[in-house]
């Protein structure tokens, strides 16, 4: 059946879908948390969310498929950042993240 909504509200609509189902494992909701508080390596987020590398990484490539992360390189490393998304700041997830507790990664 077709819609009678304005193309921009459909459109809109299957943005935040799309934004939904990369919220759908807790661990990318961590990764989120993280990067919004700076600028991270891939190691990093491993370690902080408790997963291996290439579970990391795999989260952190459907995260810039999906283009909420952006990556650069810097010698070995990999650096991942939020990409500046409008959908994401409107986004509960993201504006109901711990705040007040610092997500420091700290390797014993």
């Amino acid at each position: 059946m077709k819609s009678y909504l304005p193309l921009e509200i459909q459109e809109l609509a299957e943005r935040q879908t799309a934004l939904c189902k990369m919220f759908s494992n807790p661990q990318r909701v961590l990764i989120v948390w993280l990067l919004a508080e700076k600028e991270r390596t891939v190691t990093e987020v491993s370690l902080a969310i408790g997963a291996s590398l290439q579970s990391a990484s795999q989260h952190l490539r459907i995260m810039e498929f999906g283009n909420l992360v952006e990556h650069r390189r810097e010698h070995h490393n990999i650096y991942y950042h939020l990409v500046d998304n409008e959908l994401l700041k409107d986004c509960r997830v993201f504006k109901e993240r711990p705040k007040h507790q610092h997500l420091e990664v700290d390797p014993i």
